[in-house]
């Protein structure tokens, strides 16, 4: 039957083209996911380093309180000297304070940015699983999905109403026919 969606070999290559278009796009996807796989491990890779700081200055710290213990058991510890010891512990509890909360904070915002990615794409699986997704998917392997999406099937024509493009089959003289708005 000419003009029939199903017979046409170009609706059938342009249902092609949308399956590799859609594949481009999960690709692309993947892309974005693996590159903030990679961001969450630069960021878990800078706390670890930052730690080992943190680790490297509690060390001196304990030498520095081993040292000042042995001064004052030998009864040459100053005021100055107190004073640097409790400087120097002041400092070390700030920074591993400033750590943890940065640790935490960034691992937060990590968090919340994976669960944002898989929403968007936990919401495409869902829609495609749905009635309509299924139906949209039909209609594309059919090669028909392009042709109302384009408002290139034989007899239909295009206007713009309400401010927006509408496709509607042609008619005869004083009739009317509904259409469908256009993406």
């Amino acid at each position: 039957m000419s003009g029939d969606p199903v017979d046409d070999a170009g609706g059938y290559e342009e249902g092609i083209e949308a399956f590799n278009r859609m594949t481009y796009a999960m690709q692309a996807l993947q892309s974005h996911l693996d590159a903030l796989g990679t961001s969450l491990g630069g960021k878990v890779a800078q706390a670890e380093r930052t730690a080992s700081k943190a680790e490297t200055a509690a060390a001196n710290a304990r030498q520095a309180a081993e040292h000042a213990a042995a001064s004052a058991r030998a009864g040459a510890l100053s005021a100055a000297s107190w004073a640097t010891l409790g400087a120097v512990a002041g400092l070390l509890a700030a920074g591993g304070a400033g750590y943890w909360l940065g640790h935490a904070s960034g691992q937060e915002n990590g968090l919340a940015d994976g669960y944002r990615a898989a929403m968007d794409e936990k919401a495409a699986a869902s829609w495609a699983n749905t009635p309509t997704g299924q139906l949209a998917f039909a209609m594309d392997r059919a090669g028909s999905l392009n042709q109302l999406a384009r408002c290139i099937g034989q007899g239909w024509n295009s206007a713009v109403q309400n401010g927006r493009k509408v496709c509607y089959p042609s008619t005869t003289a004083g009739k009317t026919a509904d259409g469908w708005y256009l993406p």
